[in-house]
């Protein structure tokens, strides 16, 4: 009953106040939905357009540069250099002395460990590498600039870019270099080759390095040796009279000699022969090369003769490495070169195998150091001999100290695939797909490698790097008033046409702009300074001061 009731007055109440109730829920309903709508879990959040940023609230990152992508890079790999700080090995060994680098024309390693019944092909360069630092394994990095690009390599640390000549693409570049960090510890700088000074466009090449000064055909005896000129005796005759001069004015010098009478054709006169081949002696383009590359190891113990004569040897860091090989694998079989001298012959590592030695002022016993290397590495190697130190310079080098590190790793294109490599252990030949099909052999036995796949980051490695210093050195300023005009290939004077197929540093004509196969490349234009010196030459680079010693 009182149920009943109870129902009764709720019936009535409902119908009284129906409308008051009606719009209260309508109201809760609609609160309860902003509510909601306000804390929608992130996945159900409508789309919003985002919010623009003005030029003011964006902050642009700045890119890396090529240096400090450099050194991001080489952390990933175990060089094992000395932490900075650290003593290093002939740290100094050299500052304040002379320093004097000579490049030899085609001359490889091998050839200071072979004989002809009983005689050494290169008695002087054995001698010198059992007084001096001697480094075995270091291996060629040029591309179709052959002997310039050689020292484009040794005089800066930077890869030759390959399917063009340095000298004839960057002599318009600011170019960092040994020459001009010389100069900056107020060396005189000089550099001395026999043939005109336009080959390879060097007119334009040596200013951009910091050369001082250079002397070439017109400071020689017009006596042709060969078809590039005078004698590497002679080359050094006039060196010697030069440095004496500049040490008479009381000055420090940086002195680069780049012989050229071991080149292709390797044709030297009979009278001029040191090495007497005998008769059955059945290979005649090696006979020739083993003959010429002998002459220009005896021209060099002449020059070793008059600089310790004169002094000078026991007050200079002497450089000697070799340009490129002499050998081309076109012409020459391993098992043929190795029966004919009794020596192993590799078709990769003994072609592109050339000597590096260092002899220190003072120096009495040598030191064979193994480490591996490249012609970039050179630059490195002398800066810690000299006290220079790069870091402190802010100088980019992509090689290394080869004293100071304990693993390295060097890139070659051109002469050999994209992508191949030298490291501590092997050298890697790339094959058409890279690393998938290329091939190893071990530095010391020669033989080939099995297990290549653990050497595939190293492979990732130096393709990166390689392609670091090619951004690098296309980023170099210019220098201002060198303008670049593309030039046909021309024969050097007196130089026969070689067949098509000859390409290279062992092929005719030898020190062309570039191969028969590859681009003609460019020449920088001459520079408007002509005037006549005394000698008949014309002036070098710029007009030195009264008391510099640069002509």
């Amino acid at each position: 009953m009182l149920l009943g009731v109870v129902k009764e007055l709720m019936n009535r109440f409902k119908s009284r106040y129906a409308r008051y109730i009606a719009a209260a829920l309508s109201t809760a309903l609609i609160a309860g939905a902003v509510l909601l709508y306000r804390n929608l879990p992130a996945k159900l959040q409508p789309e919003t357009k985002p919010h623009s940023l003005t030029k003011k609230e964006v902050k642009p990152q700045r890119e890396k540069t090529i240096p400090e992508k450099l050194e991001e890079l080489d952390r990933t790999y175990p060089f094992g250099e000395p932490p900075e700080g650290s003593a290093r090995t002939y740290w100094g060994a050299g500052k304040g002395k002379n320093l004097i680098v000579v490049q030899l024309e085609s001359f490889q390693n091998f050839v200071l460990n072979a004989s002809v019944q009983g005689h050494q092909v290169a008695p002087v360069m054995k001698q010198l590498s059992k007084e001096s630092l001697y480094f075995p394994y270091i291996f060629q990095q040029i591309g179709v600039g052959n002997t310039s690009d050689a020292e484009f390599a040794a005089s800066t640390s930077i890869y030759p870019i390959g399917f063009s000549a340095m000298s004839t693409t960057y002599a318009d570049r600011k170019l960092p270099s040994l020459a001009k960090l010389l100069g900056r510890n107020n060396y005189v700088t000089a550099t001395f080759h026999v043939n005109d000074v336009t080959f390879w466009n060097r007119d334009q090449m040596y200013p951009a390095l910091g050369f001082h000064a250079y002397y070439d055909k017109p400071y020689f005896s017009k006596v042709k040796f060969s078809r590039f000129g005078a004698s590497d005796e002679e080359l050094f005759r006039v060196g010697i009279r030069k440095m004496k001069t500049m040490r008479k004015l009381d000055k420090r010098f940086y002195a680069q000699f780049v012989t050229v009478t071991s080149h292709s054709p390797y044709k030297i006169k009979e009278a001029d022969k040191r090495l007497h081949l005998p008769d059955d002696f059945a290979d005649g383009r090696l006979g020739d090369y083993l003959t010429a590359v002998n002459y220009t190891d005896y021209a060099l113990g002449t020059f070793i003769d008059k600089l310790k004569r004169s002094g000078l040897w026991d007050t200079s860091v002497v450089v000697i490495y070799g340009d490129h090989f002499g050998l081309h694998k076109r012409y020459h079989r391993p098992a043929t070169v190795s029966k004919a001298l009794g020596i192993p012959y590799h078709k990769h590592i003994s072609t592109y195998n050339v000597p590096l030695i260092i002899h220190l002022p003072g120096q009495r016993e040598g030191k064979r150091i193994e480490r591996i290397g490249g012609q970039i590495d050179i630059l490195p190697t002398v800066a810690n001999v000299m006290g220079i130190d790069l870091k402190q310079e802010k100088f980019t080098a992509f090689g290394h100290d080869l004293a100071n590190v304990g693993h390295n790793i060097v890139g070659s294109r051109y002469y050999m695939p994209a992508g191949s490599f030298f490291n501590d252990d092997i050298v890697f030949v790339a094959g058409k797909n890279g690393f998938e099909d290329g091939k190893a052999y071990d530095l010391r036995t020669m033989l080939p490698v099995q297990n290549v796949e653990r050497y595939r980051p190293d492979f990732e490695f130096i393709q990166k790097r390689m392609g670091l210093s090619d951004r690098y050195v296309k980023r170099l300023p210019a220098r201002p008033g060198v303008k670049l005009e593309s030039q046909s290939k021309q024969e050097p004077a007196g130089a026969k046409a070689p067949p098509k197929a000859e390409t290279g540093p062992g092929a005719k004509p030898g020190e062309k702009q570039a191969g028969n196969d590859g681009p003609a490349g460019l020449r920088a234009k001459p520079s408007s300074n002509g005037k006549a010196g005394k000698d008949g030459s014309k002036e070098r680079i710029k007009q030195p001061a009264a008391d510099h010693p640069a002509r």
